[in-house]
């Protein structure tokens, strides 16, 4: 019974009676230990539970010395304040760690980033992104049509301008793209 929970070794000392007092009495150590520190046990989707081990950039302990002083340095050149914050690298761009989004602090800015740059995020946060209708289908982009249609009516001045746009298309579109 001398053994205390790692949390409730540096609790106060009425924090620690109250947990001997609570197992003595026969109720679970686990419940007892969240009386006595009177925190609710961390559960999937709180802050508490997905900052834990991050929040004082305890993430950087787990890099390369050099490596983690090269991420916060090009991350405070590129304005960000790393204080408090974690990178996630699935929610930064091309930008990686100087991307600001991708330094968060909290549950709800995964579900910010995820919602402004249509992400799907499974995990601590769901988020899916609404279905996009699908794009239009073009056979030949409409700047190349058109320039070859300008050479090709050079090249032979009596030629109508729904010809010269045929003879385009059956020479550069590919007949399986061709529309019907």
């Amino acid at each position: 019974m001398n053994e205390l929970p790692f949390d409730l070794q540096s609790a106060s000392k009425d924090a620690q009676d109250h947990y001997r007092k609570m197992v003595a009495d026969g109720q679970n150590p686990r419940f007892a230990e969240m009386c006595a520190l009177q925190a609710p046990p961390g559960t999937r989707g709180t802050d508490r539970s997905f900052m834990e081990g991050r929040l004082n950039s305890q993430f950087f302990d787990s890099m390369p010395v050099p490596l983690a002083r090269r991420m916060i340095r090009e991350a405070k050149a590129a304005g960000i304040n790393v204080a408090g914050k974690f990178y996630m690298g699935g929610l930064a761009d091309k930008r990686a760690h100087r991307d600001p989004a991708a330094w968060i602090d909290s549950v709800a800015d995964i579900k910010r980033v995820a919602q402004q740059r249509d992400l799907h995020v499974t995990g601590i946060v769901e988020h899916t992104p609404p279905e996009k209708p699908p794009r239009k289908s073009v056979d030949i982009a409409p700047d190349i049509l058109r320039e070859n249609v300008r050479k090709e009516m050079l090249a032979n001045p009596t030629l109508k301008k729904g010809d010269a746009i045929e003879r385009v298309k059956d020479r550069i579109v590919p007949r399986w793209k061709r529309k019907k």
